[in-house]
């Protein structure tokens, strides 16, 4: 009778220990808030919540219909429009959706923003204000940019094999203020150069964007 009391017992014990494991496997109400998806991370394949596959409908019930507006806005320089679905438009947290098909709102191209101190980073931690010795750092290597004061200044146009060589983020910098004549117009700079090395930490990140066609 001992016997087959003890072993009652000891299985008893096992099952208990099983079952607390089989309890323990299920998350908490702070362990669901920890793992939700930050709304302000952009990574190779997401903008927050937002990936390739989402469409018009997919970012109102994200956001909420009366925050997903659409609008026309100037192309480079003001030549044609683009019809874009802007994003908490008007507010801090505004960014802009760039469609394939402007008419359905099917296909995303890419999304970005180029609001100063906008809360939008990369897991570097990598935002509009970022400085160029902040994205020379995490590349390693040295970066190619177009002069500035022009429609199509400071767009990057080589990584040169870095670490953001094959990233679907990109950057585009701009430099508020400059007496330096030799980084202002239709030219190509580096990271290697005196006069840019100078500005490394003025040269700043005026608009960071995802896109979904790289590859394509």
């Amino acid at each position: 009778m001992k016997k087959i009391l003890l072993l009652f017992t000891a299985a008893s014990i096992i099952y208990s220990c099983s079952d607390n494991k089989k309890q323990s496997a299920v998350p908490t109400t702070e362990e669901k808030e920890i793992i939700k998806i930050d709304s302000t991370l952009i990574t190779d394949s997401s903008w927050g919540p937002i990936i390739k596959t989402s469409d018009i409908g997919s970012l109102k019930n994200i956001y909420g219909a009366r925050n997903v507006k659409d609008e026309t806005i100037c192309g480079p320089e003001c030549a044609d429009s683009i019809d874009v679905t802007k994003i908490y438009s008007g507010t801090q947290n505004e960014f802009v959706i760039y469609w394939k098909d402007s008419l359905y709102h099917k296909s995303i191209s890419f999304i970005g923003t180029m609001l100063e101190n906008a809360p939008y980073h990369t897991g570097s931690n990598i935002k509009t204000g970022s400085t160029l010795n902040d994205l020379l750092k995490l590349n390693g290597k040295k970066i190619n940019f177009s002069g500035f004061g022009w429609d199509y200044g400071g767009y990057i146009q080589s990584y040169n094999k870095g670490l953001l060589e094959n990233s679907a983020v990109n950057f585009r910098l701009d430099l508020p203020e400059t007496n330096e004549n030799s980084l202002l117009g239709d030219t190509e700079l580096n990271t290697d150069m005196a006069a840019v090395k100078k500005a490394l930490d003025k040269i700043i990140v005026w608009q960071i964007s995802l896109s979904f066609s790289k590859g394509e």
